[in-house]
């Protein structure tokens, strides 16, 4: 969402002040990667900590909790810089988990 408003702000103010809107892009950009930017790190944790609770407490099954792991494993290796194309598996990974959490 940073980026998608940034864009818009961005292009307004390219009208009037070239340089000031570049300039901006410029820290809209380091804002949006520093959020996310390919490292899913706190989304790998939170994935791997409410399945690790899970399979403490006897919440949502052994396999589920059990992928939940792998899924925020996955996550988690994104802050290794050769690793961050695991964020795409992470990505479509954790989207089959939350539709497996919903369905649980």
């Amino acid at each position: 969402m940073i980026g998608v408003i940034g864009t818009g702000s961005v292009a307004n103010m390219h009208t009037t002040n070239t340089e000031t809107a570049f300039t901006s892009w410029q820290t809209i950009e380091k804002i949006q990667n520093g959020m996310g930017g390919g490292v899913e790190i706190v989304g790998g944790v939170w994935v791997f900590l409410i399945s690790a609770t899970s399979l403490a407490y006897r919440k949502f099954g052994r396999i589920l909790s059990y992928f939940g792991l792998i899924v925020g494993t996955a996550g988690i290796l994104t802050i290794i810089p050769g690793l961050k194309s695991l964020g795409a598996i992470f990505g479509l990974t954790q989207i089959t988990w939350f539709m497996l959490i919903g369905f649980t």
